[in-house]
């Protein structure tokens, strides 16, 4: 598993790898602080291409126009509902956390994921654009040393303003539709797929946490059979079981490969409760690992989770309406082209701007508890 030095190690060879590519006139690169803006001319052809399909691409827009307004409404809500919950009620909901690879999500497959929100993202504002005959200036993609944060397609701005509103609507809506439609084939894809590979009635490890009291005797890819002599044939029942482990609670594991007394630990998010260090799934059918073995169909599976869960998640806080001065979402330009359609633009720049600073503060509130000031 990666850690945080071992990630920022690699992000800093990265860097000096890349500078030096640059200096040697290898690659073109613009430097801003830490920061990468890699520009190209590849792409375009491939996106003119498909916008030749203008009536399609309209219809896309018009679905995602109502779509990305729902999704804000639906990113609005749930921030009101976790500051509710939070201040009102006294409960803690799961609120708005940074997407790191190697630490908030295993690295690779973060970056697989993260890659696909932002081709797909950045190439249907390109494909919508074209298709309302708007030229593209360049692509490119914004770097954090190899991890890419950000993409873009660079429209023609006077003539994207010479556009009708509806135009405008279209383009800047359908990057998170692109996004949520993406997640929803992955998700289906999920199903199919583990419908296929998973042997519903076996649970088996698939991630044992460095330094945790499992990382001594449990290893990847052990079935576990009992847990304290009770019976495990479920994902539920382990759960249930693992649920009134205490800490410094011995706890004997049952596995194919052997039995395990492990001394269980505190869990981080809940003092009250044993922790042992393991993630498990369903096992894997004998005929899949027969003919695949047992790496490929997890590595599918999980490019799939990811891909899924960034594409959804991103997509949809991508609709909330939000500027940080150097850059906007698309819920913030379609807002703002809304307010534009019923007052004076400078007005709908000031109100937008204002909603923008509301959300801003709602969703720092979901992270810092202001109570006390802990994160």
């Amino acid at each position: 598993m990666f850690n945080i030095y071992l990630l920022l190690l690699l992000l800093g060879l990265s860097f000096l790898i890349i500078l030096a590519l640059e200096k040697s006139g290898k690659i073109k690169v613009e430097r801003h602080f830490i920061l990468l803006i890699f520009r190209t001319e590849k792409g375009k052809r491939f996106i003119s291409k498909l916008a030749k399909y203008r009536r399609f691409w309209k219809l896309f827009g018009y679905l995602g126009i109502a779509v990305g307004f729902i999704g804000m409404i639906l990113v609005i809500y749930s921030l009101l509902l976790t500051l509710h919950s939070k201040y009102i009620i006294g409960v803690n909901m799961v609120g708005v956390k940074a997407v790191i690879p190697g630490v908030t999500i295993p690295f690779w497959y973060g970056i697989i994921g993260l890659i696909t929100v932002l081709v797909v993202h950045e190439f249907a504002h390109g494909i919508l654009a074209k298709s309302e005959g708007i030229s593209l200036k360049s692509l490119g993609i914004v770097s954090l040393s190899i991890i890419p944060i950000g993409a873009f397609v660079e429209p023609n701005e006077d003539e994207m303003k010479s556009k009708s509103s509806g135009a405008r609507l279209r383009v800047y809506s359908v990057g998170s539709f692109a996004n949520i439609i993406l997640a929803i084939l992955a998700l289906g894809g999920l199903t199919l797929l583990s419908g296929i590979i998973f042997d519903y009635s076996k649970v088996q490890i698939s991630e044992v946490s460095d330094s945790s009291p499992a990382a001594e005797y449990l290893e990847v890819g052990m079935v576990i059979e009992r847990v304290n002599g009770n019976s495990v044939t479920s994902l539920d029942e382990f759960f249930e079981i693992m649920k009134e482990i205490k800490p410094s609670d011995s706890v004997q594991i049952y596995t194919d490969s052997g039995v395990f007394s492990i001394i269980a630990t505190t869990r981080d998010d809940d003092s009250s409760r044993g922790f042992i260090g393991v993630v498990v799934t369903n096992s894997l059918e004998k005929n899949i690992t027969n003919i695949f073995g047992k790496s490929l169909p997890l590595v599918l599976y999980f490019s799939l989770y990811w891909i899924f869960f960034l594409n959804q998640g991103i997509g949809l806080i991508n609709l909330a309406p939000i500027h940080l001065g150097i850059a906007a979402t698309d819920g913030h330009h379609m807002l703002k082209e809304i307010f534009s359609g019923v007052i004076k633009e400078k007005d709908a720049e000031k109100l937008s701007y204002f909603v923008s600073s509301i959300t801003l503060l709602a969703i720092l509130f979901t992270i810092i508890d202001i109570r006390n000031g802990l994160f």
